[in-house]
């Protein structure tokens, strides 16, 4: 049986209101046991669960009403004052907060099954209003309820259980609606096919468009005088400002429209309070997160790729960075680590950079571990600089941990890291501090649309180079360039930069002109510098991405083409092709 239209809009309200209130819910109850005096934020994070249970009963999901009314019960003995918060009722409430997730999943999902409620509730039971005998008596009947019950029963048996409900009976969706299947993360619920959007937005872009509309009229009434005689010089002036007024109102317009696909990168942070409360109670650190600038916005594409590198990089500072509060009191250090999880914008790029002040990366310690592990060579190893050691803790399989455990040690972290920073086109930079902490920057690009470019020829051929990943440019003698094993190499302060002729990797005619000097864009994909050696440096320009159609979608090393103010056909260069082409689409050595 098919849901009716206004059963439908029930669901889809119960959704939306739902997903928002659980996403908050996570950090409002880590905030909580830091400051469980905090009335007001109790009072919130109750009121939440309340709501949640209010709608989930009018729409007949029992499975729901069951968790959120144990769990409102608890925190309702919390505000009174009759239970005391501890790190031990705070792990019982976010499992409960976490089947909460799983349950409107399935929901959204579509797809409602019988999940074990049991476990969970048995969990929440000894914290209730019960006299202190009941629910000594209750846990273990729970427990062995669970023992006995086979797989799906859960529901009947905590049915069984609770207590009956006094509002009267609800009308129930009789068939969940055909959707999609939701994401396998629990942390997501929010569905990504829509975009919120404030008014205020909605009533600057309209503004621009009626700007747009005016200078229409302007340049249609401009030529029409122009085919009736107007006076060239007159027509030159006028034209000229229309096309200023033209080119301020589409950046304005372009600007508007950009920013209803931004969303700020606090839908990303929000979730770290809670994993980094469970990483410091399962390593038995004691640790104070810091969140800076979590109203940084940045496209919505951009948002739903940082959110894995960024819980690798957390862990890591966790496992890996900060000390145990013993080792850290002998270090003559507080007992508390400090991680700093920040966000800013710098020009068109994002910059996240996650900071702790724990031992830092020995880099003596990196090395030997890549040459036990095979990873590099001692000849490979005698040619790099401080940076390019650093660099080697992004190798798939590279990692310092003598065993493997739940949390690392298995060498996938950080290449998982570089895998999603290259698929954005985005940088990563390393700063260390032996003894005192090390932090990782991720710089990304704020949209994957339209972008900044740095315009370059090669023999009589325009590219375009995104500017987000170049790190600078230079004009050398030919004279530096150096061959080891075959590839061309320019020594640059502290390291060996690589190089690659555009001219050879595109194969473009030679015009034959004899050129001492040249110019060396210095790109960056993650981890990875490479020098881009290119005739001529024409200028910045920002551009918009086109495709190549089906048939030229892969070409190594082409992200795309855009259109000259000319009308000619510029080609984007894919610097994760060229970069990272260095194992995966393969740097074409200079000879």
């Amino acid at each position: 049986m098919a849901i009716d239209c206004e059963d439908q809009e029930l669901l889809e309200g119960f959704l939306a209101e739902t997903t928002e209130l659980l996403e908050k819910l996570d950090d409002d109850l880590v905030t909580l046991e830091k400051s469980p005096e905090d009335a007001e934020l109790m009072n919130r994070i109750f009121r939440s669960i309340h709501t949640v249970k209010g709608a989930s009963s009018f729409l007949g999901f029992d499975l729901l009403v069951k968790v959120t009314h144990k769990t409102e019960d608890v925190l309702n003995r919390l505000r009174k004052g009759e239970l005391t918060l501890n790190p031990e009722i705070m792990d019982v409430i976010l499992e409960a907060v976490d089947l909460v997730k799983t349950l409107v999943s399935d929901i959204k999902g579509g797809d409602i099954v019988e999940r074990e409620l049991d476990a969970t509730i048995a969990k929440l039971i000894p914290y209730l209003s019960e006299s202190a005998t009941e629910a000594t008596v209750l846990a273990p009947v729970f427990a062995s309820l669970q023992e006995e019950q086979p797989k799906g029963g859960g529901a009947g048996q905590a049915a069984q259980a609770a207590p009956p409900q006094l509002s009267p009976p609800a009308p129930k969706l009789k068939e969940p609606p055909a959707q999609k299947a939701p994401a396998a993360k629990g942390e997501e619920l929010a569905d990504n096919s829509t975009v919120r959007v404030d008014v205020k937005r909605l009533d600057d872009l309209m503004n621009q468009v009626g700007e747009l509309v005016l200078e229409r009229n302007r340049m249609i009434q401009l030529h029409s005088d122009y085919q009736f005689g107007l006076d060239p010089a007159g027509f030159s002036d006028d034209f000229g400002k229309l096309s200023k007024r033209l080119n301020f109102v589409t950046s304005e317009l372009q600007m508007q429209v950009l920013k209803m696909r931004m969303l700020p990168v606090e839908k990303v942070f929000k979730k770290f309070p809670r994993i980094v409360r469970n990483l410091a109670r399962d390593l038995g650190k004691e640790v104070d997160l810091q969140i800076i600038g979590e109203e940084t916005e940045l496209d919505r594409s951009v948002v739903d790729e940082i959110g894995d590198p960024l819980i690798h990089l957390i862990r890591n500072a966790l496992d890996h960075g900060l000390e145990t509060p013993d080792e850290r009191l002998a270090a003559g250090k507080s007992r508390n680590g400090t991680v700093v999880l920040a966000a800013a914008h710098e020009g068109n790029q994002i910059v996240i950079s996650i900071k702790d002040n724990g031992r830092g990366i020995d880099p003596d310690r990196v090395s030997r571990k890549a040459l036990e592990k095979g990873l590099i060579t001692e000849e490979q190893l005698a040619t790099m600089g401080s940076r390019e050691v650093l660099d080697l803790l992004f190798l798939p399989g590279f990692s310092t941990k003598e065993q493997a455990t739940d949390l690392s040690g298995r060498g996938v972290g950080m290449d998982v890291v570089r895998t999603n920073i290259r698929k954005l086109n985005g940088i990563i930079e390393i700063k260390n501090d032996l003894g005192h902490g090390s932090e990782f920057i991720l710089k990304l690009p704020l949209t994957l649309a339209i972008i900044q470019s740095l315009l370059v020829e090669v023999e009589r051929e325009v590219y375009s180079i995104p500017l987000a990943s170049v790190i600078e440019t230079m004009r050398v003698n030919q004279d530096e360039f150096h061959l080891i094993g075959g590839q061309e190499v320019l020594k640059l302060r502290d390291s060996v930069l690589p190089l690659l002729r555009l001219q050879r990797v595109f194969s473009c005619a030679e015009t034959g002109a004899d050129r001492r000097t040249c110019y060396v864009v210095i790109v960056g994909v993650a981890e990875k510098r490479v020098g881009l050696v290119v005739t001529r440096l024409l200028g910045q320009q920002e551009v918009a991405i086109k495709s190549l159609g089906k048939f030229l979608a892969n070409l190594p090393g082409i992200g795309g083409s855009t259109i000259m103010g000319d009308g000619r056909v510029a080609l984007i260069v894919d610097p994760m092709g060229l970069v990272g082409g260095g194992e995966a689409a393969g740097v074409r050595k200079s000879a």
